[in-house]
């Protein structure tokens, strides 16, 4: 019979699983909820006290809104002394939607204070059509293309090189009215990736 728990890369997987739900905002009850297991599985799991199955990686990632492979460390970069400071291009981690947005994590962590995101909107993808809102602060630049920027009631369009900076408790929404892709880097305030 074959086993279906990680177990060598445990440690990862539980730092990666309680910093991506923090900086979603979730709480633990709320995680258990959305997944139907238990509070305190999901506890030793992010204190790697427990070794989660494939099965349970996979509804806690449908949950986070990542794929399982968000959990699993890069070989190469596992024992990189330098992990913990630097992202690669080659080495990012990334969330693909079906809206057409690309979103690579240029953070190494979501621990820290800060994010920094490089997303890439194709030709007509937006955040969607509902304004939304959370807590923070956020600031973009705009490094190809271009980007509608609807903060409130007012919606602005932006070009390469211009910037935008705003609380994340505005209501706000982004769009690409462009024939070509749109590419952004963002510093957002605390971490919700």
């Amino acid at each position: 019979m074959t086993d279906t728990s990680p177990r060598q890369t445990t440690p990862i997987i539980g730092a990666r699983m309680r910093e991506l739900r923090k900086a979603r905002g979730m709480t633990l009850k709320q995680l258990a909820g959305e997944t139907a297991l238990s509070v305190g599985y999901l506890s030793q799991l992010e204190r790697q006290d427990a070794d989660p199955s494939i099965r349970a990686l996979n509804v806690i990632g449908k949950a986070l809104g990542v794929g399982i492979n968000w959990f699993f460390p890069d070989p190469e970069t596992e024992a990189d002394p330098e992990a913990d400071l630097i992202v690669r291009a080659n080495r990012r981690r990334a969330l693909r939607f079906s809206s057409g947005l690309k979103d690579e994590l240029l953070s190494p962590s979501l621990a820290g204070q800060l994010e920094l995101v490089l997303t890439t909107f194709e030709p007509g993808a937006s955040s969607g059509e509902e304004l939304f809102s959370h807590k923070g602060e956020e600031a973009g630049y705009v490094a190809e293309g271009q980007l509608e920027v609807t903060v409130d009631d007012q919606t602005y369009l932006l070009g390469p090189g211009d910037t935008i900076q705003f609380a994340s408790t505005r209501s706000h929404r982004y769009h690409n009215p462009g024939p070509d892709r749109t590419v952004l880097v963002w510093a957002v305030t605390p971490p919700h990736y």
